[in-house]
């Protein structure tokens, strides 16, 4: 019989390691010397002495000519010094010449000066007439040169223990003469996911599985910080199939993490397994974290092993508050490398009081240049906040609220994240994704979140995206768009003028189910996919039932309770195709491009207006500047028409204007 287990005490996140280091020793796992090829990101694990003077020996640090300075004190322009020149040294040349007063020997940069100079004066500085040189201007002594030892000194500590190797420091080694370095050895770090329903990528995904991914988000964020991860994979929910994994991964490696399976309910099985296998086994069960209360360490027969959430995005954030700066004290490197940057929050969120809570966001600028972070509230599972989430804050256990405009400091997942020169929150479009690559091919990182009209429109106004494509139809004047911001009163934006689209009914190839019109919708035998909230294309579908209902006499909510799939959401258009595509829906609303795309028949419903609502404070920047060149191009007119749209005649310029 399963007896369900409650959690041990909840820890915070830095009692939880104190706890991990109370119990093992957290140092470098010895040491191992490399190539000056291999050891860039590498940890030093020695002190590097110069073994030579740098220079090693004096070196001329322009072209010119090589004299002893006080011989040119009275040079000026109309009065230039006479030498004669007696050689040239090239750099790599013994200088067998020596010079005596009133000679000059012409030098290159790098060449080692010869005996009795004491100064170059630049070839700038000079007239070359002959076998003579005549100089114009006075050099003092040393002039020109680098000295023996000036830069680094024989004997001299040039670099210490648990320094990174970075692109400089493999320079300076070369310098040195040092092929190979001593280096802390990298920890090994296995990998095993848990779960029942999940399937190895690039295989064929069967009915209710799904893609693991923490195995290869961990696994980069491994090598980012240091380790080598040992990939031990996917592991259904079996105690011994578990154990024995464990087993094996104990064998080849220094650290194991373990995602998936670490809750205390039925179905998770990792806390048990490990509870038995050894001494003292399992030291922490329960973060006080929302997300990340599941998350387990224990320490098995003097390995430390660590049990992350399956969810990917509490996984992320878990190993970057835990594991991080354990693998940063294995590696030698001490502290771990945190990316942070400090942002002003968009929106209030409500917290769970004694919890810390962390909250992926999103990063932009907002016209005066500062970050503001977006708030993702969705489910830590949504692999569209994987995707959007460019790093997290953490509460205190006593926040109730994050309030909108508080000031926190944001931890990026990784190094990599850039914050993007532009960010386009708002209705999904196809021609609207082309002009996004075609930015992005020009070197601008533009960040475009589909979600909907509206939420374009307040992410506007919020100041949390600098632009939004919005169609949203008033049902009064049956105009597109500028009703809506007279409405809502939208002030520092402007509208600029897009592109017609069609609006209409996708369905299967050949109209199986025989959808006419969007009464069709009402017959028990179709089931629909509809637009996500606030997004246009919903506002028209309702605005279309309504009108059913009032000629029915009947109210929207029947309606809309007789429309089987009313309430199954998709984000885009493309997302809507698919589902027909795959017989998941008989018919969904969504613009003729994406029928097209997808072999699909079209049921043409509604011409509509796709216009782009821009902050006034970014039109400035860059990356709308050029966005609106391209949506004024003949290239880009001719695009929307081989997809089955069409230029308005003044796109591109500025309609209305708050």
């Amino acid at each position: 019989m399963n007896i369900r287990k409650i959690f041990h005490k909840l820890l915070s996140i830095e009692e939880a390691i104190k706890i991990v280091e109370d119990n093992i020793t957290l140092k470098p796992l010895g040491f191992e010397e490399v190539n000056l090829t291999e050891a860039y990101g590498r940890v030093l694990a020695e002190d590097v002495i110069a073994n030579i003077d740098l220079p090693p020996f004096d070196r001329a640090t322009m072209d010119g000519y090589a004299v002893k300075a006080e011989e040119t004190y009275g040079a000026y322009e109309d009065n230039p010094v006479k030498f004669r020149v007696i050689g040239k040294i090239e750099p790599g040349e013994e200088p067998k010449i020596e010079l005596n007063s009133g000679e000059a020997i012409e030098v290159s940069t790098g060449a080692p000066i010869p005996i009795g100079a004491n100064a170059v004066v630049m070839v700038e500085y000079t007239r070359r007439v002959g076998d003579n040189v005549f100089v114009y201007k006075p050099v003092g002594v040393g002039e020109n040169i680098a000295q023996a030892g000036s830069d680094l000194m024989l004997g001299e500590t040039i670099m210490r223990a648990g320094e990174i190797i970075g692109v400089r420091e493999i320079g300076v080694l070369a310098a040195l003469g040092r092929i190979k370095v001593k280096v802390y050895r990298k920890p090994k770090v296995a990998i095993i996911s848990t779960g029942n329903e999940l399937t190895k990528p690039g295989t064929m995904l069967s009915p209710y599985k799904i893609y693991d991914v923490n195995t290869y988000s961990i696994s980069s964020s491994v090598i980012e910080d240091g380790g080598i991860p040992i990939i031990i994979g996917v592991v259904e929910d079996d105690e011994n199939e578990i154990k024995s994994r464990i087993m094996e991964a104990m064998g080849e490696s220094d650290l194991i993490l373990i995602s998936g399976g670490t809750s205390a309910g039925i179905g998770d099985l990792v806390y048990r397994v490990l509870d038995g296998m050894g001494s003292p086994g399992i030291l922490v069960h329960g973060l006080k974290t929302k997300p990340g209360k599941p998350t387990i360490i224990a320490i098995v027969n003097g390995k430390l092993i660590i049990g992350l959430p399956g969810w990917p995005v509490s996984a992320l954030m878990i190993y970057n508050l835990i594991v991080k700066p354990i693998i940063a004290k294995l590696t030698g490197r001490g502290k771990p490398e945190e990316w942070e940057v400090k942002v002003k929050i968009a929106r209030r969120v409500k917290c769970e009081r004694g919890r810390a809570n962390l909250i992926p966001i999103s990063i932009i600028t907002n016209d005066e240049g500062r970050y503001i972070g977006y708030p993702l509230i969705e489910h830590s599972g949504a692999i569209a906040t994987l995707k959007r989430a460019d790093g997290y804050i953490v509460t205190k256990d006593s926040t109730e609220y994050v309030e909108e405009g508080e000031e926190y400091n944001a931890k990026l997942f990784s190094k990599e994240i850039k914050i993007p020169d532009a960010t386009i929150i708002g209705s999904h479009c196809p021609a609207l994704e082309e002009i996004v690559k075609n930015l992005e091919r020009k070197g601008y990182r533009i960040k475009l979140i589909p979600s909907g009209s509206t939420d374009g429109l307040i992410a506007v106004m919020n100041g949390e995206a600098d632009m939004a494509g919005i169609h949203i139809l008033d049902d009064e004047t049956m105009k597109y768009n500028t009703p809506i911001l007279e409405e809502m009163k939208v002030k520092n934006a402007v509208l600029v003028r897009g592109y017609r689209r069609l609006q209409g009914l996708i369905v299967a190839k050949g109209n199986p189910k025989r959808v006419n019109g969007v009464e069709d919708l009402l017959r028990g035998d179709v089931r629909m996919i509809n637009r996500n909230r606030g997004s246009g294309t919903r506002i028209l579908l309702d605005y279309l039932l309504n009108t059913i209902a009032e000629k029915r006499m009947e109210s929207f909510e029947d309606i809309k309770r007789r429309i089987r799939g009313y309430n199954v959401e998709a984000k885009t258009h493309s997302s809507v195709a698919i589902a027909i595509k795959y017989s998941r829906a008989d018919v969904g609303m969504g613009i003729k491009t994406v029928a097209i795309q997808y072999d699909l028949d079209f049921i043409p419903l509604k011409d509509e207006e796709y216009d782009f609502i821009i902050s006034k404070g970014s039109l400035g920047k860059r990356g709308i500047k050029e966005f609106i060149n391209i949506l004024k191009s003949e290239e880009f007119k001719s695009l929307l028409k081989s997809i089955g749209m069409e230029a308005q005649e003044n796109i591109g310029e500025v309609i209305w204007e708050g």
